[in-house]
């Protein structure tokens, strides 16, 4: 299980996921290579769901193949991807059980981000673009709710998919630091990459939560403007009403009764 994040805030993209990795009721967070986040040569890919695929992409990437020069300029080339994947996965690897086969069935989620867009893909590779952010995988709910409530106040993107994280791994049992979040660079992409899981100096990983004391100490927050006119139209009406009644209690010597 795994929980991913992908925020866009202030022009920057950021991209996130915990290490956790399950093996029936064992789980371990501590694995060779136990990072999620992938290094394509034009976008940074992180799933959720079969750890098979991450060997399968390592794989692609240490063959040079083909599908990984797609440029992800646009929706329609992320679903060209994950078309050529899934029949590279139907045709030269085993992932389906037999007689379980479904019409485009990858049993994985997706998040794609480039550095100016946030794809998300199902496991029916049907691909989204999400225009501020995302959260996939276990305890996403958790993270969409804590994404919700702090993205407009919060200025820094990082810190936001950091509390998203941190929201999941807190309420769901399928969710673990360490976390490891990302900047996504244009100049990070176009040229070949050592290793499938090459980062850079812009990766940064989190072992212990935070929360949000930081934030606020540091004023990394903006005050969202009080929206005064309807209080100030009820102030009115209420005076109003108020004199009204004064005036209707004056009696002939223009006292009050």
């Amino acid at each position: 299980m795994t929980i991913l994040v992908a925020v866009k805030k202030n022009g920057k993209v950021f991209l996130g996921a915990d290490r956790i990795t399950t093996f029936g009721q064992e789980y371990f967070t501590d694995l060779v290579n136990g990072g999620k986040i992938i290094k394509l040569k034009h976008a940074y890919l992180a799933t959720s769901g079969f750890t098979l695929l991450d060997n399968i992409l390592e794989h692609m990437h240490a063959n040079n193949h083909k599908i990984m020069d797609n440029k992800f300029s646009d929706r329609a080339q992320v679903f060209q991807f994950f078309l050529e994947l899934y029949t590279e996965l139907k045709k030269q690897y085993t992932l389906t059980d037999t007689g379980k086969d479904t019409y485009a069935g990858v049993y994985n989620v997706f998040l794609l981000v480039t550095e100016r867009a946030i794809y998300g893909v199902s496991n029916n590779l049907t691909v989204t673009e999400f225009p501020s952010y995302v959260a996939k995988g276990a305890g996403s709910d958790y993270s969409l709710g804590c994404l919700y409530a702090l993205y407009d106040t919060v200025e820094d993107g990082r810190e936001l998919t950091r509390m998203a994280l941190e929201a999941a791994c807190h309420f769901c049992i399928y969710c673990r630091e360490p976390l490891d979040i990302i900047e996504v660079k244009a100049a990070d992409f176009g040229k070949p990459a050592r290793s499938y899981k090459e980062h850079g100096k812009s990766l940064e990983t989190v072992s212990q939560r935070r929360g949000a004391s930081n934030i606020i100490k540091s004023g990394n927050t903006k005050k969202l403007p009080v929206r005064r006119a309807a209080s100030a139209k009820a102030a009115a009406v209420s005076k109003s009403r108020s004199s009204r009644k004064k005036t209707a209690k004056v009696g002939k010597s223009g006292n009050l009764k």
